[in-house]
């Protein structure tokens, strides 16, 4: 069992005044004020911390600024909008992004949310925009996008003295603003308190700057102890004091130096996971080189007709399953965001996993007393499974609401057509890379890359200061990460046409395999799963193994048995990992960590890696599900910014866990 005892988050209590303000039972205080709730905010928090003026001669592309309540969400929206007002005034600064990260312990419910910011119209678009993205209670961070990535909200959802530890930052800290709200510390003084201010302070840069709306003494002196400079200010309205602060000063030759931020960034792999990572480091402004091996992107298991959409849980909601729940609910937004842009095919309308079996039924009952919100998923009848399926079926299974299937064909077009508007964005395609090699000298560092156009076998040389490989099982060819532990799968999906009863399927069916709704006239029925087979060739067999799959699973009913296969498939090579985590990061330098093994060095807590090289590859079978999300954890490691992930979580996708599992063993790595 988790030892956060299943990460279950409870909703806020929630009642409302005479005066319909929202009213905190847990804690007995208001959350805001309905006369001047958005006034008070700007004053205490955007102006305390001198936020405007700052904005004005900030030197950094991204403005970072940390609260330790979230609440109804008005101190981010005050922000937000001046952030957008600060952008249209001043097109040509320098500061480009605002980065907003949030703990709340007891978020409001979606409901209460939206009575909440009806009362603001001045937030409108960004209330309705955060209302739509607003995540289900689950712990961990959730990555919110507002303005084409211009402005980051990440809501921690828990225990802010738990979750701040999950934080991961640069040497210089994350924070340039604090704004410390919560409620009354003398009813509430688990957030206002000596140990959870230090960390603060480890998390804060040189030139951060705090403000809160309380003048208490005990807080103060522990801020103080904390190491920050306090000062009190005239509070708002008829409060007479509050407290704003600076972090101590620091001697600039004590300030660890940052390395300087990649902004040449090359990408080996045009499927889903390359062209999301793409999508999000242009979205910072990186320049961005996409080299694809085949004539077209997507060719490989990025280009099936019909994929299905849902997370991979378990019973006890460990990191695995959090990492999935979180990046279904970053998927969801990500696509109907996408979607809004350039339309593809999909239908987000509800999925089915059917307890086909003993065991499958066993599985399923365990996932639901994770008790994991109904929103998420939930238990069905056989009579429920029927009715929603509009198919006779015959089963209880667990219901996924949001999640349905996508065409994963059109997903790579729609990508493609919004990458084409960047013009920091370069793809080329038909041109495989052979060889990747570092090139240090006094004044640089690049890699180095060997290309090859498969159709004119031209050879030449590109260089660029980072490399992400997001290239499958082709990953393994480059030298570098020969030793990655990979799998293939093979997988054949059939094409089947729509008739007669089939046509009513409503929802996609997932059992040993998986059945969609009709897209186009066309079902899609699969899939094989043939481990350590990468042949791509189409094999009959395996058409009739997929409806032979249907039967065995779904048993006695007669419009499974109307169903006639042709050879029309789509065949690809899944990559695979033996922990279902994918490999996500940093490149380890595979060559001194073995040297250092094999010399009995003690391999500490710093790995040694390759400067500025990183891996995103082993999304298996549920790619769709996790690709958008962990495009955005690697496109925030490479710009340097605090990642929308558990650190705990993060460290169980770093490339070397196997290798580093084998040396604790004392067992040899492979040459």
């Amino acid at each position: 069992m988790s030892q956060d005892k299943n990460n279950i988050i409870n909703h806020a209590q929630l009642d409302w005044s005479d005066q319909s303000e929202p009213f905190s039972t847990q804690f007995d205080d208001i959350y805001f004020n309905n006369d001047h709730g958005a006034d008070e905010s700007e004053y205490v928090f955007f102006a305390g911390n001198d936020i405007e003026k700052r904005w004005q001669t900030f030197h950094s592309e991204q403005f970072c600024i940390l609260e330790t309540g979230f609440g109804s969400g008005l101190n981010f929206l005050t922000t937000a909008l001046k952030f957008s007002q600060f952008k249209q005034n001043n097109p040509s600064s320098q500061l480009q992004r605002l980065h907003f990260i949030s703990f709340e312990k007891y978020p409001l419910e979606i409901e209460a949310l939206q009575t909440t910011l009806a009362k603001f119209k001045q937030f409108s678009g960004l209330s309705e925009e955060l209302i739509k993205q607003y995540p289900l209670p689950l712990v961990g961070c959730h990555r919110l996008s507002f303005n084409q990535g211009e402005i980051l909200l990440d809501l921690w959802f828990g225990d802010i003295n738990q979750q701040i530890d999950n934080l991961s930052g640069s040497a210089l800290g994350i924070a340039d603003a604090w704004y410390l709200d919560g409620f009354n510390p003398h009813k509430n003084p688990d957030m206002w308190h000596q140990a959870l201010f230090e960390k603060m302070y480890k998390l804060s840069k040189p030139t951060a700057t705090l403000a809160t709306f309380t003048a208490a003494g005990f807080v103060r002196r522990a801020l103080i102890n904390a190491g920050f400079t306090m000062s009190k200010r005239k509070g708002y309205g008829k409060k007479r004091e509050m407290l704003v602060g600076v972090v101590q000063a620091i001697e600039v030759e004590q300030v660890p130096k940052e390395p300087p931020q990649q902004t040449d960034v090359a990408i080996i792999g045009g499927g889903i996971a390359g062209l999301c990572t793409a999508l999000s480091l242009a979205k910072r402004g990186n320049k961005v080189t996409v080299y694809c091996a085949d004539e077209t992107l997507g060719a490989g298991a990025s280009g099936n007709l019909q994929g299905a959409l849902y997370p991979l849980l378990n019973q006890q909601h460990d990191e695995l399953s959090q990492l999935f729940t979180n990046a279904y609910q970053y998927a969801l937004n990500f696509y109907n965001d996408l979607d809004s842009q350039v339309p593809f095919s999909h239908q987000f309308n509800g999925l089915l996993q059917l307890a086909y079996d003993q065991i499958a039924h066993r599985k399923l009952t365990n996932i639901n007393q994770a008790q994991l919100p109904n929103k998420l998923v939930k238990w069905l009848t056989e009579q429920q499974t029927d009715q929603l399926a509009g198919l006779p079926i015959g089963q209880q299974s667990l219901y996924y609401p949001a999640a349905g299937w996508l065409s994963p064909r059109e997903l790579i077009n729609s990508l493609i057509a919004l990458l084409t508007t960047y013009p920091n964005v370069h793809i080329h395609c038909g041109c495989r890379v052979d060889n990747v090699e570092r090139q240090s000298s006094d004044t640089s560092s690049n890699w180095a890359l060997t290309t090859v156009t498969t159709v004119q076998h031209q050879t030449s040389t590109s260089k660029h200061q980072c490399i992400v490989i997001a290239a499958g099982m082709d990953t393994l060819k480059f030298s570098q990460c020969r030793a990655v532990p990979l799998s293939a799968a093979r997988g054949q999906v059939s094409h089947i046409p729509s008739k007669e009863d089939l046509s009513d399927l409503k929802l996609t069916l997932c059992h040993e395999g998986y059945l969609t709704p009709a897209m186009h006239g066309e079902h899609c029925m699969g899939a094989t799963f043939k481990r350590h087979d990468d042949c791509v060739e189409y094999r009959e067999i395996e058409q009739q193994e997929n409806h032979q799959k249907l039967k065995k699973c779904i048993s006695d009913q007669t419009w499974v048995d109307t169903i006639t296969t042709n050879d029309q498939a789509h065949v690809a090579t899944r990559t695979t990992t033996r922990d279902h985590f994918p490999y996500l990061g940093e490149l380890t330098d595979y060559d001194q960590l073995k040297q250092d093994y094999q010399a009995g060095k003690s391999i500490d807590l710093t790995l040694p890696i390759l400067p500025n090289a990183y891996l995103i590859t082993g999304l298996g079978s549920r790619g769709l599900c996790s690709a958008p999300l962990l495009a955005e954890i690697l496109a925030s490691k490479i710009n340097q910014e605090s990642l929308p992930i558990s650190n705990n979580i993060y460290k169980k996708m770093q490339i070397p866990r196997q290798w580093l599992s084998y040396m604790a063993k004392n067992k040899p790595l492979k040459e």
